[in-house]
C-alpha cells in the first residue's frame, strides 16, 4: 500500500513539474558539460564523445537478464548464477579459476566510467521491484581541478526468494559493489594516469530448485512462494577485489609509452547443513556428513608494459605482459600457482571515417593465443576470431565435500567467423547477420557432475539479425512508433554436437511509442518488451560446485513473455513503471533453468535522478 501511494505521489509531482515552465531559469551545467572517459579510449588513442544517458531507452531493464538482453539463463531471480545461452569466446587464454557464474555482476576495469565534470555530478537510481526485489545505483563524481577528477559508485541488489519463501528476510541474493576511480592529466608534461578500485561482495541463498514428485502437473510446477525446495539453509558467496592502475607518457604522436598494473583476488564459498534427507540431492559426503563448507581462493598480479602511436591513419600498440597467479581450495593448498609471459599487439586502420579495420593478437609463451580481426563500416561489419586457451583450474583439479577429480586436460580451441550488413531505408532498418563457431577440445560438466573434454568437433551456426520498423506520428517532434525485432535460428552439428545445448529459436522484441506530452515538457516511451525461446534442454545448475551442467531429463518448454512499460522524463528526473510478464496465465509459467521457474507476473517501479551542480 505504501509503495502504491509513493508511486502515485511521484507521478503526480512529475505531471505538476511538466505544467510549470520557468523560462527565466537556465541550467548552466548538464549532461553536455559532463564527459565520460573510458580507459580503452586513452589506451587506443580514440576520441569518443560520451555523456550521461539522458534518453528513456531501456530504462525499465534493471534485471541482469534484461540488461544482457536474455543472452544468459539465470535461476529465475535477479542476482542469481548466470550462464551464456550461446557459447562465448574466452578473453583470457591463460589459467582461470573456472568459477565464473557471477562474472557479469562484476565491474571490469574497461567498464569503469571516469568523468570530466565542470561541476559535481550525482546520479541516483532506485528500483522497487515486485516480490521484494530492489536495486540501488549511486554515482558521485567531481573535478578537483581541470586536470584531476575522482568519483565512486555504489551498486546494490536485493532479491527475496520467489520459491520456498518463508519470510521477507528470506533472501535469494544480496549483492553490493563499491568502486572508486580517479583520472589525472599533468598540466605541462604529456602524462596521464587512471586508478580504479572495485570490490564485489555477492551472497546467494541457494534453493536447489523446486522439489516435485513424479508426474507433476502444471500447477505443481508453478506454486512459486508455496513451492517446496531442495535446500533450506545453503549459502553461496563470491567476493572479489580489483586494483587497476594505468598510466602513459606521450613522448610524441608516433611513439608513446604505457604501463598497466592489475592486482585481483576472488574468493568463493559454499556452506550448508546436511543430513541423510538431502543426500539424494548432493550425493554421499566425502569429508563431513553433517556440514558442507567448500572454499576457494585466487590471486593474480599482472604487469603490462607497451608502446603505441599513430602513423597517419594507422594506430599501433605492442606490449609485453607478465602474470603471476595462485589458487587454492580449503581442502587442497596449493593446488595451482605459476607465472605466464605474454606478448601482444593491437592495430587499427581508419579511412576517412568510412570504415576501420582492427586486429588484435596475444600469444602466451606456452603456445596459447588469441587472434581477432574486425571490419566496421556503415554498410558491412564482420569479425574472425581464433582462440587456443588453457583449461580452467576447476575442471582439472577439485576436492570438495561431494566431488573430487584430478585431470589432465588439453587446451581448448575455438574458431569463429561472423558478419552481416546494415541497411537503413528510413521506415525499415535491417541488419541480417550470421555466426559460425567451431569448438574442439570443449570442456563441460556432464550429467553426473563430472568434468569432460571432447575432442570431437562441434559447429554452432546461427542466422538472423535485427529487423526494425519506424512509423512517424509527428516527424517534427520526433514522435514515432518503433517495432524492434531480434531473432536467431541456431543449429549445432558435428560429432560433438551433443555437448552443446542451445535453443533453436531465440527472439527479443520491443514495440513502443516515443514522444512527448504536456507541451513537450515530459518525454515519454510506452510499449512492450518481448522475449521468447523455443524448447530445449537448458543447462542444469549444481549449487555446491557453483557450475552449470548438461542434462537431458528436464526439457525447458518454449515460452513467450511480454512486459508492459511506461517511461517518463521531466527535466533531470526519469521514472518507469513496468508490468512484468503480464501475459502469465493462472497456474502456469516458464523455466529458464530446470527446476527454477522464471519470475512471475509483478509490478516494478524505478526512479533515476541526476544532478549536475
Amino acid at each position: 500500500m505504501k509503495k502504491n501511494v509513493f508511486i502515485g505521489l511521484v507521478l503526480l509531482s512529475l505531471v505538476a513539474q511538466a505544467q510549470i515552465v520557468d523560462d527565466s531559469t537556465k541550467q548552466i551545467y548538464s549532461a553536455k558539460t559532463t564527459r565520460i572517459i573510458r580507459e580503452l579510449d586513452i589506451k587506443n588513442n580514440q576520441t569518443s564523445e560520451r555523456h550521461p544517458d539522458t534518453t528513456l531507452y531501456r530504462l525499465e531493464s534493471f534485471m541482469m537478464t534484461d540488461k544482457t538482453e536474455h543472452y544468459y539463463q539465470d535461476l529465475g531471480n535477479n542476482g542469481t548464477a548466470l550462464f551464456p545461452i550461446f557459447y562465448q569466446l574466452k578473453n583470457q587464454i591463460g589459467k582461470t579459476t573456472g568459477f565464473d557464474v557471477y562474472d557479469p555482476y562484476m565491474y571490469n576495469p574497461e567498464d569503469v566510467n571516469y568523468y570530466d565534470t565542470k561541476s559535481p555530478f550525482i546520479s541516483v537510481d532506485v528500483i522497487f521491484g515486485g516480490n521484494n526485489r530492489s536495486a540501488v545505483d549511486f554515482t558521485f563524481a567531481r573535478s578537483i581541478n581541470q586536470r584531476w577528477n575522482f568519483g565512486f559508485d555504489i551498486h546494490k541488489i536485493t532479491s527475496t526468494k520467489i520459491i520456498g519463501y518463508t519470510s521477507i528476510d528470506d533472501r535469494n541474493s544480496q549483492s553490493s559493489i563499491f568502486s572508486f576511480y580517479t583520472y589525472y592529466k599533468h598540466e605541462k608534461m604529456p602524462y596521464s594516469a587512471m586508478l580504479s578500485v572495485v570490490n564485489l561482495n555477492h551472497n546467494v541463498g541457494e534453493t536447489g530448485g523446486i522439489l516435485v514428485g513424479e508426474n507433476p502437473t502444471k500447477a505443481d510446477l508453478f506454486l512459486y512462494r508455496d513451492a517446496s525446495v531442495q535446500l533450506d539453509d545453503a549459502k553461496a558467496n563470491d567476493s572479489r577485489m580489483n586494483y587497476h592502475f594505468y598510466h602513459e607518457y606521450d613522448w610524441q604522436k608516433q611513439l608513446q609509452f604505457y604501463h598497466q598494473l592489475d592486482v585481483k583476488s576472488q574468493g568463493t564459498a559454499y556452506n550448508d547443513n546436511i543430513s541423510s534427507a538431502n543426500y539424494a540431492f548432493y550425493g554421499q559426503p566425502l569429508i563431513n556428513e553433517s556440514q558442507v563448507s567448500t572454499e576457494s581462493s585466487f590471486k593474480e598480479v599482472v604487469n603490462e608494459v607497451g608502446i603505441k602511436g599513430d602513423l597517419a591513419n594507422l594506430f599501433y600498440r605492442a606490449y609485453l605482459k607478465r602474470r603471476v597467479y595462485d589458487f587454492s581450495y580449503n581442502y587442497w593448498d596449493p593446488i595451482d600457482k605459476g607465472g605466464e609471459n605474454y606478448i601482444g599487439g593491437y592495430s587499427r586502420f581508419t579511412w576517412k571515417n568510412k570504415f576501420n579495420v582492427e586486429g588484435n593478437l596475444e600469444y602466451l609463451q606456452t603456445g596459447e593465443y588469441q587472434l581477432i580481426g574486425r571490419l566496421n563500416s556503415d554498410l558491412l561489419f564482420g569479425s574472425y576470431s581464433s582462440v587456443r586457451a588453457k583449461a580452467p583450474i576447476f575442471y582439472e583439479r577439485y576436492f570438495g565435500n561431494f566431488h573430487e577429480w584430478n585431470n589432465t586436460l588439453d587446451r581448448t580451441f575455438t574458431n569463429e567467423i561472423k558478419g552481416g550488413v546494415h541497411l537503413d531505408f528510413g521506415v525499415l532498418e535491417v541488419k541480417p547477420q550470421a555466426r559460425i563457431l567451431s569448438l574442439s577440445n570443449y570442456i563441460f560438466m556432464d550429467e553426473t557432475l563430472n568434468p569432460q573434454q571432447s575432442s570431437a568437433l562441434a559447429v554452432l551456426t546461427s542466422f538472423g539479425g535485427d529487423f526494425n520498423l519506424r512509423f512517424f506520428t509527428n516527424k517534427e517532434l520526433g514522435e514515432a512508433f518503433h517495432i524492434e525485432n531480434e531473432v536467431y535460428l541456431t543449429t549445432v552439428s558435428g560429432d560433438g554436437a551433443s555437448n552443446l545445448s542451445v535453443p533453436p529459436v531465440f527472439y527479443n522484441g520491443k514495440a513502443f511509442w516515443r514522444g512527448a506530452w504536456f507541451k513537450k515538457t515530459m518525454n515519454v516511451e510506452v510499449g512492450f518488451d518481448l522475449s521468447a525461446k523455443s524448447a530445449y534442454y537448458a543447462m542444469g545448475y549444481a549449487p555446491s560446485i557453483q557450475h552449470f551442467y548438461l542434462q537431458d531429463d528436464f526439457k525447458t518448454e518454449s515460452y513467450f513473455t511480454a512486459d508492459a512499460f511506461l517511461n517518463v522524463k521531466v527535466s533531470n528526473v526519469k521514472v518507469f513503471i513496468k508490468w512484468m510478464y503480464f501475459n502469465q496465465q493462472n497456474d502456469n509459467g516458464y523455466f529458464i533453468t530446470p527446476y527454477y521457474p522464471g519470475e512471475g507476473k509483478t509490478i516494478d517501479f524505478g526512479v533515476n535522478w541526476t544532478f549536475y551542480d
